[in-house]
């Protein structure tokens, strides 16, 4: 449960909030929706859980990770793009790519 703290208006010099309506107006998400792209018939890679392309041409060691670039979305997503990722580069220079569990 949240509890006020005294005295913090007084420090506090702007707030945001973010609505489904931002999210529409800033990324474009049909009614603001938060989840990633959907999986359709009409984008081959999209269906067989490939997602979209990684990289960009003409960028060198940059590798795009995150929600927007696999099918689906959220948390898990994310996480799992980032291991795609990190697996990719270890690929390219030539390591090993080892997880481990804390």
């Amino acid at each position: 449960m949240l509890r006020p703290i005294p005295g913090i208006a007084g420090h506090i010099e702007a707030v945001d909030v973010a609505t489904p309506i931002t999210t529409e107006r800033y990324v474009g998400n049909w009614q603001g929706a938060i989840e990633g792209w959907l999986p359709t018939t009409e984008i081959p890679g999209m269906t067989m859980g490939q997602g979209m392309s990684h990289t960009l041409p003409g960028l060198e060691n940059f590798y795009m990770v995150g929600q927007w670039v696999e099918p689906g979305g959220g948390v898990p997503t994310a996480a799992m793009s980032g291991r795609k990722g990190m697996r990719t580069i270890c690929r390219r220079d030539g390591r090993t790519f080892v997880t481990t569990l804390p």
